[in-house]
């Protein structure tokens, strides 16, 4: 037989037996009437009680009862039934309360003496379907609320006006402020829906919290607001602290004592303190090999951890790539001849050149190169290659080794990988070298991959942009800018720029070496041509802009001589956000100070 829904279970609560007996004689004409079960009750009491027994799935209500009147008794009965949809019965004298009857609560309102059959069983059927919707939605609304309660970033809705009409328990902490506490006062941090901002909360109890600031435009009831987000960076900040201390700790503290012992080693070794037997000798070979490879390793943790941070300094240059390629091979042919390999080159017939840190990018070379030669058996070839690519320079390093297995690759390139084949002894290196590798190829907005199966050698690809100064200087201007962060924490350039003229016997070689020595605080230092630098100060306002060219105007006094008196060398600075506020705008500065400066 086949299977009937239950019929569904109506509460009639109706007090008046003829009005009871009508809306009886209607689910008897209906063709579907064996799916209703009706109960009864002629008070709000007796209701409740028909309902924990039965537990039906509507209530029909009569508004006037013996022990309750008019419309409380809806209220009363949403007490009463919380989880049952409501149906209110009226009189005809009652119809216009049928609407604020619904907005209180009421599924649906039916009027006696007008009510049909078919609209009584459509009534029922909608007004328990709509009822689950609403409960369903209750549900996520109340799911969202939590969610909204317990993330640990501050939410908060605000009016145009600057009115709070929402706080969660975010908010609560970052403000240290009660939840009503915080919808009775204006909020007055800004927030910008173009861009997430940074700023610096001080709080009643005199507490300083920094804050990332996010907002987006919604419409709350029906009113245009913002939904700001307020994350507290107290937690980033100590972290950024920490790492600042463990620089300086790792420079400081380990370096110099592991100086120390070196040297020691170093003055036994030679026999400056007696006579040294060759046992003697062989331990501290020992000593001083693993001296050395703890000062990689500390130099190795100084760059990834300054890689990472954002901060390693870069000076960049036009850089021949060709002749950079070509004598890294002439430097490391007799390495190869010793160990019985083939190093070989190809490089274009057309000069390929950019602008980069030559030095950081020999340094990811070098590694390269070491690792081909490490891990390539006697006998076999090690290739480097250079080549133009759409735009961009696209550098090999290819060997003929026993290759990386595939599973080992994505993991290739992370701190502290010791993958594949043995190295000789004394030829451990640190785990960092591909990590710090791939941090230097994306600092110059480039890509280092690897392809290799195993016993068939390995190619390790380099994808470096070419680009001209002034793709450069932007690059590294929008670098600072990120890393100043949205509260737009100030920093400045300061351009040195010579005469040409200057440039010879050997003094544009001695300027370059006193800005490097004199300004190891940049985070940047762009040379274009022989004779001009652009320097990038990290945390520099104005004041310091102005101080740093009175330093460099003193120097090339002191290299140049007379020379600068009579227009020898110009310096300015231009500060952020006060001279430009993004990379584009400061190229236009740039060269309008630089137009002016030769006018």
């Amino acid at each position: 037989m086949p299977e009937h829904d239950p019929p569904i279970k109506v509460l009639i609560i109706e007090d008046n037996p003829g009005d009871a007996k009508i809306i009886t004689e209607l689910f008897k004409d209906l063709k579907a009437g064996t799916g209703f079960a009706l109960l009864f009750a002629e008070t709000l009491e007796s209701g409740t009680q028909v309902s924990a027994r039965e537990n039906p799935d509507i209530i029909l209500l009569d508004l006037n009862l013996p022990d309750s009147y008019g419309p409380q008794t809806l209220e009363r009965a949403k007490q009463v039934f919380p989880d049952k949809p409501i149906i209110i019965m009226t009189g005809f004298y009652e119809e216009h309360l049928g609407l604020n009857l619904i907005k209180k609560g009421a599924q649906d309102y039916l009027v006696k003496g007008k009510i049909t059959g078919d609209w009584l069983a459509y009534s029922i059927k909608y007004s328990i379907e709509r009822a689950k919707i609403e409960n369903r939605m209750k549900l996520r609304e109340a799911h969202l609320k939590e969610i909204l309660e317990k993330t640990p970033d501050g939410v908060m809705v605000v009016r145009s006006d600057g009115r709070v009409l929402f706080a969660n328990h975010g908010a609560e902490v970052i403000f240290g402020h009660r939840q009503e506490d915080l919808l009775r006062h204006q909020f007055s941090i800004d927030a910008d829906t173009e861009k997430t901002t940074e700023t610096e909360l001080r709080r009643l109890d005199g507490k300083k919290i920094p804050l990332e600031v996010r907002a987006v435009e919604l419409h709350w009831d029906a009113e245009p607001c913002r939904l700001v987000l307020l994350r507290d960076l107290s937690a980033v900040r100590m972290l950024e602290r920490s790492r600042d201390e463990f620089i300086s700790m790792v420079s400081h503290e380990l370096r110099s004592p592991l100086t120390v012992v070196k040297e020691v080693l170093e003055l036994v070794s030679d026999g400056t303190g007696g006579a040294v037997t060759e046992r003697q000798g062989e331990i501290l070979r020992i000593g001083l090999d693993n001296a050395a490879r703890l000062n990689r390793l500390i130099d190795a943790l100084l760059d990834i951890t300054k890689i990472e941070a954002g901060v390693m300094p870069m000076y960049l240059s036009r850089t021949d790539l060709g002749g950079l390629v070509a004598k890294l091979a002439a430097d490391y042919s007799l390495l190869a001849g010793e160990k019985k390999l083939t190093l070989t080159k190809d490089l274009p017939e057309a000069p390929l050149a950019t602008y980069c840190d030559s030095e950081k990018l020999v340094q990811v070379l070098v590694n390269l190169l070491s690792n081909a030669l490490k891990f390539t058996p006697e006998g076999g070839e090690v290739r480097l290659t250079l080549r133009p690519w759409e735009g961009e320079a696209l550098f090999c390093v290819e060997n003929s080794g026993p290759g990386i297995d595939p599973a080992d690759i994505p993991r290739l390139f992370g701190k502290f990988a010791q993958l594949g084949g043995k190295a000789a002894a004394g030829q451990r290196g640190t785990g960092l070298g591909l990590a710090i590798s791939k941090g230097i190829v994306e600092m110059h907005r480039g890509r280092i991959w690897v392809e290799s199966q195993p016993g068939k050698g390995c190619k390790f690809y380099i994808l470096l942009p070419v680009v001209p100064f002034e793709g450069a200087i932007r690059e590294m201007v929008r670098r600072e800018i990120e890393l100043s962060g949205a509260s737009r924490k100030y920093f400045c350039t300061v351009t040195l720029s010579m005469p040409a003229h200057l440039g010879g016997a050997g003094l544009a070689a001695k300027a370059e070496a006193f800005l490097k020595a004199g300004m190891r605080n940049a985070h940047a230092i762009v040379k274009r041509g022989e004779t001009d630098f652009t320097l990038i100060l990290s945390g520099a306002d104005a004041k310091d802009g102005c101080r740093a060219c009175a330093f460099l105007e003193k120097g090339l006094r002191e290299i140049f001589g007379a020379a600068t008196a009579e227009g020898g060398g110009r310096v300015f600075p231009l500060s952020y956000p006060a001279d430009f506020s993004d990379e584009e705008s400061f190229i236009k500065k740039l060269s309008e100070e630089r137009a002016r400066l030769t006018a």
